[in-house]
């Protein structure tokens, strides 16, 4: 009996884990910059109106303010990359996807503990740790670093439940143009489809407007 509970439990947390893609709307840069790194701003559609604080994790892909696309939301702790964009990152070896990951979200999860002058480069060190030829100066080589002695011992105490990726659901499109995929800190708990939403401050609304107005031409990373 206990273990048909169990099978049940997973069943369901595997069902909530993969519910339907969620519509977002990409609302721009801090700063009206893509160059100045975390934190991005998008929007759920159809939800609350506020804004989440999401760091890019892909050099390669670009987004415009007011482009809209559909995208998968995983919750990094539930360690099942099925529906992310880097998951086949490693060939055969399939915890490297995973590792590369986790390296992002402590990144991402550094921002709660350090002030906003260090967000770039931590931006940059999660750029490069996909994509080794991004740009990546001597303080971003020191967040990667950083990045890469935790994996070593394993992320102790970290909480990964509270790391989610936003994922386009064409999520291995090679189009430069097409959508980036992003994360997040969300409110952890396991698996699931709903994102935990942030407002940012009035100051930083006028830079995202400044920068909406002021950029007009889609953003390309290369």
């Amino acid at each position: 009996m206990r273990k048909l509970l169990i099978l049940a439990v997973v069943i369901c947390g595997t069902a909530y884990a993969f519910a339907g893609p969620t519509e977002f709307t990409f609302i721009g840069w801090d700063g009206g910059d893509w160059q100045n790194g975390y934190p991005y701003y998008i929007q759920e559609n159809g939800g609350s109106p506020t804004i989440l604080d999401a760091m890019c994790d892909d050099y390669v892909h670009g987004g415009e303010p007011g482009q809209q696309w559909s995208a998968n939301i995983t919750d990094l702790g539930s360690e099942n990359l099925t529906l992310t964009r880097f998951n086949n990152i490693g060939g055969s070896n399939a915890l490297y996807p995973l590792m590369l990951y986790n390296e992002a979200g402590w990144l991402l999860l550094q921002t709660e503990d350090y002030p906003n002058s260090n967000w770039m480069e931590m931006n940059y060190a999660v750029w490069n740790i996909f994509d080794p030829a991004a740009p990546c100066n001597s303080t971003c080589q020191g967040w990667l670093q950083a990045a890469q002695n935790e994996a070593k011992i394993g992320f102790p105490g970290v909480n990964f439940d509270d790391v989610y990726i936003v994922t386009p659901v064409n999520q291995h499109d090679k189009d430069p143009n097409s959508m980036q995929e992003f994360m997040y800190i969300g409110e952890g708990g396991g698996a699931g489809n709903s994102p935990s939403q942030t407002t940012p401050e009035p100051g930083t609304l006028v830079l995202m407007g400044t920068g909406v107005l002021a950029l007009a031409g889609r953003k390309f990373m290369h």
